[in-house]
């Protein structure tokens, strides 16, 4: 008899400067792919919504503040990992924020950079699989890894 799987939910938002690069997260000191870039991510907590928690976070890891009206949903993601976790992985894109964006955690992200994630070798494979399904309109994808 197989066991039931233990599901987590990650949710992911994506911003965009100017030139439409995205915000991502050099991850350090942390106990998954460090040094490696990471869409600003966390996972949510016990009798949270997904916008409260989101609005949250973006405020405790970025400094910055968002309002409901201005999370999208862009993307839903099934995926199961080596390690025997299934994930929900959400992402939404953040259309609309205000104040300049800090590192709040400086011991867990040694650098927030807004990159061309096509050309970057350090992106995290499942969020540039998630990126390259959004471009192309796509609601849900999964990944097994």
């Amino acid at each position: 008899m197989s066991r039931k799987p233990e599901f987590y939910a990650a949710v992911f938002w994506i911003i965009k400067d100017e030139n439409w690069n995205i915000l991502f997260q050099k991850r350090q000191n942390t106990w998954f792919a460090d040094w490696f870039y990471q869409l600003p991510s966390w996972h949510i907590e016990w009798e949270e919504t997904y916008n409260e928690a989101l609005i949250r976070e973006m405020k405790e890891e970025l400094w910055i503040d968002i309002l409901e009206k201005n999370i999208k949903l862009v993307h839903i993601s099934h995926r199961i990992t080596k390690n025997d976790r299934v994930y929900f992985d959400i992402f939404f894109e953040i259309t609309l924020y205000n104040w300049e964006i800090t590192n709040t955690e400086p011991e867990k992200c040694s650098e927030l950079k807004f990159l061309d994630y096509k050309n970057e070798n350090l992106v995290i494979n499942y969020n540039k699989l998630a990126l390259e399904n959004i471009e192309k309109w796509t609601a849900f994808s999964e990944v097994i890894y």
